[in-house]
This record gives C-alpha cells, sequence and structure tokens, in this order.
C-alpha cells in the first residue's frame, strides 16, 4: 500500500462508473457485511447481491468483493481512506 491509500494508478476513470473494491480480512461471520457497510458509507449505495466472498486455501481469510457506483475521484478515495484506517481490513485493492 503506498502513503495515499486511493492513489491513482494513472489511469484516468471515468464518472460515474461501476467499481469494484477488494477488501481483505480475518474470516469471520460478519466480516463480508462488515467490507460492504464500509462501501455503503462512503459511497452510498452498495446492495448485498453485488457482493462476492471467497475463503483463503486454509479458510483464515476472507476476500470480499464489493461494487458499488462511484460518482466521483473524490468518492473513491475516500472509500480507500476508509478501508485504509480500519482495523479490521488487512488488505485492500
Amino acid at each position: 500500500m503506498t502513503d495515499d491509500p486511493g492513489a491513482a494508478s494513472g489511469v484516468k476513470l471515468d464518472y460515474p462508473l461501476e467499481y469494484e473494491f477488494k477488501i481483505m480480512g480475518l474470516a469471520g461471520d460478519d466480516f463480508a457485511e462488515h467490507a460492504r457497510r464500509l462501501v455503503e458509507r462512503v459511497a452510498g449505495a452498495a446492495p448485498p447481491e453485488r457482493v462476492r466472498v471467497r475463503a483463503s486455501a486454509a479458510g483464515k481469510y476472507h476476500a470480499v468483493s464489493v461494487v458499488t457506483v462511484l460518482a466521483s475521484e473524490e468518492q473513491r478515495r475516500a472509500v480507500y481512506l476508509a478501508l485504509h484506517e480500519d482495523a479490521r481490513v488487512v488488505y485492500y485493492l
């Protein structure tokens, strides 16, 4: 991770757009919902049906993909900042 959690990769994004956040954390019954709510708190709608969960090979971690519609680059960066600051989030893309 960089010092700027939402740093752009040099690709210009055209908003509004559908965007997928990939969020990893310790496996738990509620981690997927926790990750979804983190995104929803900043971006607005993050419907449960747009969330996918995969367990790691050993089952210790969950990789959660949350798809939402973003209105701006500022909103995308704000979601990444929220993920960066959350103690339950181990890694994010």
